[in-house]
């Protein structure tokens, strides 16, 4: 008897650690102030394409979101704020890309991260980089 419940409390011991070392899946994000990414789009897939337009437009973060208000401690990046008009342009530069990938390419952008890397027209298009599209003319 006493072997039996040395054996079932191991094995009740050994089930409850492995539940609690299983880690709990990631809550979705409650994403504030989206108009144009879907708000079901979880944090990696925002990180991503969030990288790809600092990176597409030579910028950082700080370019379209502005830091908290002063005297808010710890200062960090206000993503939710429309504060900046960086950021209004940005969207209508999406729904643009959008509009035109659709009408001349048939494609339409999910804003998953491979939708948005395979996407026809990107801020790459025109941008190659810069905050404003140079004046070059390729042709």
């Amino acid at each position: 008897m006493n072997k039996k419940m040395i054996i079932y409390t191991g094995i009740g011991l050994f089930i409850a650690g492995g539940m609690a070392a299983t880690p709990r899946p990631p809550e979705k994000p409650d994403w504030k102030n989206l108009k144009i990414i879907p708000k079901n789009t979880d944090e990696e897939q925002m990180e991503r394409i969030m990288h790809l337009y600092t990176r597409q437009l030579g910028v950082t973060c700080s370019y379209c979101h502005p830091d908290t208000k002063p005297g808010i401690i710890p200062v960090e990046v206000d993503f939710v704020t429309d504060e900046l008009p960086e950021k209004g342009i940005a969207r209508k530069m999406m729904i643009m890309t959008d509009k035109l990938n659709k009408k001349y390419f048939g494609y339409k952008n999910d804003y998953s991260f491979a939708s948005y890397k395979n996407s026809p027209i990107t801020c790459n298009t025109c941008h190659r980089g810069l905050t404003k599209p140079n004046n070059i003319k390729l042709f």
